[in-house]
């Protein structure tokens, strides 16, 4: 039998987790659908300096209080519960779990958030989980007194980089231009730290080792240089992919990159379905603006919304 909703939220991090709170709070019933544990990407996050009313907070800790305050509203949370199929063009809408369980509703917003960008390298596939890493937090201990190395620019990669030179012996940081994209007081800590070297201009070509990493083969793009650094951890931070596959095989506009197209009050091509987050396009992909979205779908739903 299928469980009806008068809205329906597919993701659980902190666009969906926002969504569920003002859903409850205005006296709606719905369900968050998540794919594995509420939280996304923030759960990554090992220190954040950037949440209003908080001066530091981790994203494991900020993603705990989000839930239970969610729940606490009265929205029921889904976990490790991933949305096989998205039917969209009716009236109600409807998402599929992979047990075969239909959620029904007359409203939706796609809040799948995005995943990790790999380089593309030779050795990074084979040597994942043995070496190369995605997220110093989760694995950043396995490296404890070691020589790791980071690649990206970003304020992903800074954050991994300054998390680490806290539990191993040396960082480099790779970067391919010679200026970091990461905020000012990401990067000026970054070029503090006694730990962390900076290798401007330079692209990780090839993770080597056997059965687990014991070198890198860098490249300087400016000099042409080559070598080949000992190493024990990897961990690629160059950015993120949306994961809108499933809202887009639904009949979800999306831009060349794959980030669903929404309008200023988060409406996407079908009427009723919203997107929110990481997922959307021209998302400067932080925890507060995907608050701020969910905000703007739940408000104008409910202004739409039939009696």
């Amino acid at each position: 039998m299928a469980q009806k909703r008068d809205i329906i939220i597919v993701g659980g991090g902190p666009g969906g987790l926002t969504a569920g709170l003002y859903a409850a709070r205005m006296g709606l019933q719905a369900s968050i659908i998540e794919a594995g544990i509420s939280g996304g990407q923030m759960m990554n996050a090992w220190l954040l300096e950037n949440y209003p009313s908080y001066e530091s907070i981790t994203g494991a800790d900020l993603a705990t209080k989000m839930k239970e305050q969610t729940v606490k509203a009265g929205t029921e949370i889904k976990e490790l519960t991933s949305v096989e199929k998205l039917r969209l063009d009716g009236e109600i809408k409807v998402a599929i779990t992979a047990d075969g369980e239909e959620y029904h509703a007359p409203a939706m917003i796609l809040a799948m958030g995005a995943h990790h960008a790999r380089l593309g390298v030779p050795g990074e596939d084979r040597l994942d989980g043995r070496g190369v890493s995605f997220c110093a937090t989760c694995d950043g201990p396995l490296f404890r007194g070691r020589t790791t190395l980071v690649v990206g620019g970003g304020n992903t990669a800074a954050m991994e980089a300054l998390f680490l030179a806290n539990i191993v012996e040396k960082v480099y940081l790779v970067h391919r231009r010679d200026k970091l994209r990461a905020e000012h007081a990401y990067a000026e800590r970054l070029k503090r730290h006694e730990k962390i070297e900076i290798l401007w201009d330079t692209v990780l070509t090839e993770v080597l080792g056997e059965k687990v990493v014991t070198e890198a083969k860098l490249q300087n793009k400016r000099t042409g240089r080559e070598w080949t650094q000992p190493i024990h951890g990897v961990f690629i931070a160059v950015g993120v992919r949306p994961n809108s596959d499933l809202a887009v095989s639904a009949g979800v506009k999306a831009d060349q990159q794959g980030y669903i197209i929404t309008d200023k009050r988060q409406r996407t091509n079908i009427p009723n379905v919203y997107a929110v987050g990481d997922v959307v396009s021209g998302s400067p992909r932080q925890i507060v603006t995907a608050c701020g979205d969910a905000v703007f779908a739940v408000t104008h739903w409910l202004s739409i919304k039939p009696d």
